[in-house]
C-alpha cells in the first residue's frame, strides 16, 4: 500500500511543479494590450495575441519615432511560426527577417518589470520604448551577417509611463521554422524571477535525479553482470539528463557559452534520437519473451542513420527528417504498448510497478511528440516520464532487498530457537541441525542445478559442458582410450521459428533436447548438452568413431521420427537435424577449443552436402 501512495504522491507534486506560474490570459489586439486593470502582485501576462508585423524590415524604435516607416503594420498572432504565416496571399519562407511592435497600457506601478524571453529562431534583439534590454545572437539581412544562438532570457526595465511599447527584431536562416514557439511573459521583477527560479530549481532537481539515477543503475549492472538493463537504463538516464540539459533554460549553453549554435543544436538532436534504441533494449532485457529483437535492431539502425544524417548535414537539411522520426516514435511507443500488455502475463508481483512506470513514460513520449507535431510549445515532459520510472524501479529493486532481509531475519530467528537450550536438547538441536542442513543442500543442490541445467531444455548447459570434458578428457588421456564429441544443429531452425513463432521454437528445441538425453544421457558416461540457441553438443567417452557414427544416425532419425511439422525447410517436412562428429585419443593433446573447431568443421560439412546427415572426421 505504501508504494502505490509513494507513487500518486510522486505524481501529485510534478504536476504541481508543472503548473508553478500563475498566468492570466489577455489576448492582444491590433497590436495594443490594455492592461490598466492589471493584478501585476500575482500574475503573469503571456504577451499572446496580434502583434504589428514588418516583413523583411530591420525597425528599430528610432525608425518609428522619426517618421521614416512608411508601410501600413500587418497583424500576426504570437507565438507563431511566420513560415504558417500568408502575406499578400502568399506563405512566407522560413529564412528571413521581421520586426514586430507591441503597445501596452499598465496602471500606475512603482516596480521594475520583466520580460521572460522564450527560445527564438534563431537570433533576436528587444527594445523597450528606446531602450534595448535584451539581445541573443546577432540579428542579419542574410545568413552571413546572422549569427543564431539558442537562450532564453529574462530581461529587466524601469517603465517611464504608464505606456511603453515593446519592438522586437527576429531573423532566422539557419533553422527551418522562424519566428517562436512559446509566448514572451510579462510581469514584475519579483514575479518572472520568482518563476524563473521555480523553473531552474525543478529542472535542476530532475537533471540531478536522473544523473544520479544513471550512476547508479550503471554500478548495479556493473556488480550484477546477469542483468544487463541495468547498464542500458542507467546510460538513458544520463542521456535523458543531458537532453534536458538543451531544453527549457538550456544549462548546457550557459555551461559552454561559446559553443556554436549549429553543434550545440546536433548534440540536442542526437541525445534525442540515442533515447529510442537505449529504451527499446532496457524493454528487451526487461521482457525477453513478450519483446523482438528484429524491432530493437530496427531502432539502432535507424538511430545510427539519424545521427549520421544530423552530423554530416547543416541543420536545414537534418530538420527536414525530424518529423519522420517522430513517426517512428510513435511506432516504438506502440511497440512499447504491445510488450507492456503482453507482460501483464507474467506472475511475478513487481511487473506492476514496471508497468505503471514504463506507461507513465509512454504517455509523456506521446505529450511531447504531439507538441512538436502541432508546433505547439515545448512541454519538455519525457524526463519527468524517466523520473518516475527510476522511482518504480527503485520500489522493485526495495521489494527485492527487502524479502532477502525477510528470508535473512526468519533464518536468523531459527538459528537462534536452535541455539537455545544447547546443553538440554542436544539431541533435538542435533537433528534441527540436520533438517537445517537438508534445506541448505536442497538449496544448494537447487543452485547449482540452476547453474548447470538449462532452463528450457532441462538437459545439461554448457557449463556444465565444459566442466565434464576437462573430467573425461583426463581419465581419457590415462587410460588411452576415444573420445566423441557430436555437434548437432536444428536444421533451418530460424525459419522455423520465423513461422511458427518462439513459443513453438522453444517446444522444439525441448523435444530435441529429449531425444538427446534418452540417447546420450542414458549412456555410463555419455552427456548432452544445449549448447546455445538450437545447437546441441554431446560427449561419448570410450566410443570410437564408428560406434559415435552409428549413435549419430540413430539420433539424427530419431529427431526427423519426432514428426515435427517444418513447412519452411526445405529439406524435408519435419524437423531435421545436421550433426558434425569428431573422434579422437586426448594423447594427442587435443583441448576442447580444438575438439568444438573439428567437431564444428564436420558439422559445417554436413550442412554443405544437404543437412539431415552425419559427417565425420578423425584424428585416430
Amino acid at each position: 500500500m505504501r508504494p502505490k501512495l509513494f507513487i500518486i504522491l510522486f505524481f501529485t507534486m510534478i504536476l504541481q511543479a508543472c503548473g508553478t506560474t500563475n498566468e492570466s490570459v489577455i489576448k492582444t489586439q491590433q497590436g495594443k494590450l490594455d492592461l490598466t486593470e492589471w493584478n501585476q502582485d500575482d500574475e503573469l501576462i503571456p504577451l499572446y495575441g496580434e502583434w504589428e508585423f514588418y516583413w523583411n524590415q530591420l525597425l528599430e524604435p528610432e525608425d518609428f519615432s522619426g517618421g521614416s516607416v512608411n508601410d501600413e503594420a500587418q497583424m500576426i498572432d504570437l507565438p507563431a511560426i511566420w513560415n504558417t504565416h500568408t502575406l499578400n496571399g502568399q506563405l512566407l519562407p522560413s529564412d528571413g527577417y521581421a520586426t514586430f511592435r507591441l503597445h501596452i497600457s499598465i496602471p500606475d506601478l512603482d516596480d521594475v518589470l520583466g520580460l521572460q524571453l522564450p527560445i527564438m529562431y534563431s537570433a533576436n534583439k528587444l527594445w523597450v520604448d528606446n531602450q534595448l534590454i535584451a539581445e541573443n545572437g546577432q540579428v542579419g539581412k542574410n545568413r552571413r551577417t546572422s549569427v543564431p544562438e539558442k537562450h532564453p532570457q529574462v530581461a529587466y526595465f524601469w517603465p517611464k509611463d504608464h505606456t511603453f511599447t515593446i519592438t522586437l527584431q527576429i531573423s532566422n536562416y539557419h533553422h527551418i521554422n522562424g519566428g517562436m514557439l512559446d509566448p514572451i511573459i510579462l510581469g514584475t521583477s519579483q514575479n518572472i524571477n520568482v518563476s524563473n527560479v521555480k523553473e531552474i530549481i525543478f529542472q535542476s532537481f530532475l537533471i540531478g535525479f536522473l544523473v544520479l539515477a544513471g550512476i547508479y543503475h550503471i554500478g548495479l549492472g556493473f556488480f550484477r553482470k546477469v542483468e544487463p538493463f541495468f547498464y542500458y537504463f542507467g546510460i538513458l538516464c544520463l542521456v535523458a539528463a543531458f537532453r534536458y540539459l538543451m531544453v527549457g533554460d538550456v544549462f548546457f549553453i550557459k555551461l559552454f557559452p561559446g559553443i556554436p549554435w549549429e553543434l550545440a543544436n546536433k548534440l540536442d538532436y542526437i541525445s534525442l534520437y540515442t533515447h529510442v534504441p537505449l529504451l527499446a533494449m532496457v524493454l528487451y532485457r526487461l521482457f525477453p519473451k513478450e519483446s523482438y529483437r528484429w524491432f530493437t535492431k530496427v531502432t539502432i539502425i535507424v538511430t545510427i542513420f539519424y545521427d549520421f544524417l544530423t552530423l554530416f548535414t547543416n541543420s536545414k537539411t537534418y530538420l527536414l527528417f525530424e518529423v519522420y522520426f517522430h513517426l517512428f516514435m510513435i511506432i516504438c511507443v506502440g511497440y512499447s504498448l504491445v510488450v507492456v500488455i503482453k507482460s501483464l502475463k507474467s506472475k511475478h508481483e513487481e511487473r506492476y510497478y514496471l508497468l505503471t512506470g514504463i506507461t507513465f513514460l509512454m504517455v509523456t513520449i506521446l505529450l511531447d511528440i504531439s507538441a512538436a507535431f502541432l508546433r505547439l510549445p515545448e512541454v519538455d515532459v519525457y524526463p519527468v516520464g524517466i523520473v518516475f520510472l527510476v522511482i518504480c524501479f527503485s520500489l522493485v529493486i526495495s521489494r527485492r532487498i527487502s524479502t532477502s532481509l525477510d528470508l535473512s531475519k526468519n533464518l536468523a530467528k531459527d538459528l537462534a530457537q536452535l541455539n537455545s537450550g544447547l546443553e538440554a536438547k542436544v539431541e533435538e538441536r542435533t537433528l534441527q541441525l540436520q533438517q537445517s542442513n537438508r534445506k541448505l543442500e536442497e538449496l544448494n543442490d537447487k543452485l547449482k542445478s540452476m547453474a548447470l541445467i538449462d532452463g528450457l531444455t532441462n538437459i545439461p548447459n554448457r557449463r556444465q559442458f565444459d566442466e565434464y570434458f576437462k573430467e573425461q578428457y583426463t581419465i581419457c588421456a590415462k587410460e588411452n582410450i576415444p573420445l566423441s564429441i557430436l555437434f548437432l544443429d536444428i536444421d533451418y531452425f530460424k525459419n522455423y521459428n520465423d513461422w511458427y513463432g518462439h513459443q513453438k521454437g522453444d517446444e522444439c528445441l525441448i523435444q530435441v533436447a529429449h531425444v538427446l538425453d534418452k540417447q546420450i544421457n542414458a549412456l555410463p558416461n555419455g552427456l548432452a548438452a544445449r549448447y546455445g540457441g538450437e545447437e546441441f553438443v554431446c560427449l561419448i567417452p570410450e566410443a570410437d568413431q564408428a560406434e559415435a557414427q552409428r549413435i549419430a544416425k540413430n539420433i539424427n532419425q530419431q529427431i526427423e521420427q519426432l514428426k515435427i511439422p517444418h513447412e519452411k525447410s526445405p529439406v524435408s517436412n519435419y524437423v531435421t537435424s545436421s550433426v558434425g562428429l569428431y573422434t579422437a585419443i586426448p594423447q594427442i593433446q587435443i583441448d576442447l577449443n580444438t575438439a568444438l573447431k573439428q567437431a564444428d568443421k564436420a558439422l559445417y560439412q554436413a550442412k554443405a552436402a544437404g543437412r539431415n546427415q552425419v559427417a565425420s572426421c578423425s584424428t585416430i
